[in-house]
């Protein structure tokens, strides 16, 4: 992608959206860059998000016409991949926050360092793991749902993501259980440090897209109109 814009760091940085400091033809070269290597991404695991539908259907035991040997053959599907999950969600949350402080920090202090000033970095490291531990736990009142989450797909899935960052409406930090198959990046990535693209998938309904507009976090763009199914208002 080669854009002709060029951009002012400093501005960048101190402005909260840099799609005002673009012109048309260089967002929708960003834009079709974005979808076409995201549908990259997406057909690169696609085999992946097969394995993972038919994971979540047995572990949610959905029943499922068979057409084999016989139409409509007895379906019975046992609980094992269902119980197995919730038992390793059992064990390892009592295992991974065994107590209300949840924040740990190593403290790793010069030798030299008189006694007298480890003992400050001590007692400093002690009340950022409080404040810090109480903004998960009090602060973000779904920081808990979201881990029962994150601990009952793992052995489902066999891999989870959590996504935590600054809600400027709340003042607090907050962080979400983002589902694999919500979090879009190539199939053949090694380690997310070295992928080129991290890609979340958002569900959001227009009266979201427009209030984020509408606070200056995202540009003016038109919506698609929803076609209305039949039997659906």
């Amino acid at each position: 992608m080669k854009l002709d814009v060029k951009l002012n760091i400093n501005k960048m940085l101190n402005s909260p959206n840099i799609v005002e400091m673009l012109d048309e033809k260089a967002l929708n070269t960003i834009g079709q860059t974005v979808i076409t290597e995201f549908n990259l991404d997406k057909e690169s695991r696609s085999q992946w998000e097969k394995r993972v539908e038919e994971a979540m259907m047995l572990a949610l035991q959905v029943a499922e016409t068979k057409s084999f040997p016989w139409s409509n053959a007895s379906n019975i599907k046992f609980p094992l991949v269902t119980i197995a999950a919730l038992q390793f969600h059992s064990r390892a949350y009592p295992a991974l926050i065994p107590t209300q402080d949840i924040i740990k920090i190593d403290c790793e202090a010069d030798p030299e360092t008189p006694p007298e000033e480890q003992a400050k970095y001590v007692a400093r490291d002690k009340r950022v793991e409080k404040h810090m531990s109480y903004q998960i736990l009090k602060e973000d009142e779904n920081w808990e749902a979201e881990m029962d989450k994150v601990l009952i797909t793992v052995p489902i899935v066999g891999c989870a993501f959590k996504k935590t960052y600054w809600n400027f409406n709340e003042d607090h930090p907050v962080s979400e259980n983002i589902l694999a198959k919500d979090f879009v990046v190539s199939y053949w990535t090694k380690n997310l440090k070295d992928s080129p693209r991290q890609s979340h998938v958002l569900y959001l309904s227009a009266n979201d897209i427009i209030s984020r507009q509408r606070r200056g976090i995202w540009g003016e763009f038109k919506l698609n109109p929803v076609e209305t199914q039949p039997g659906h208002n």
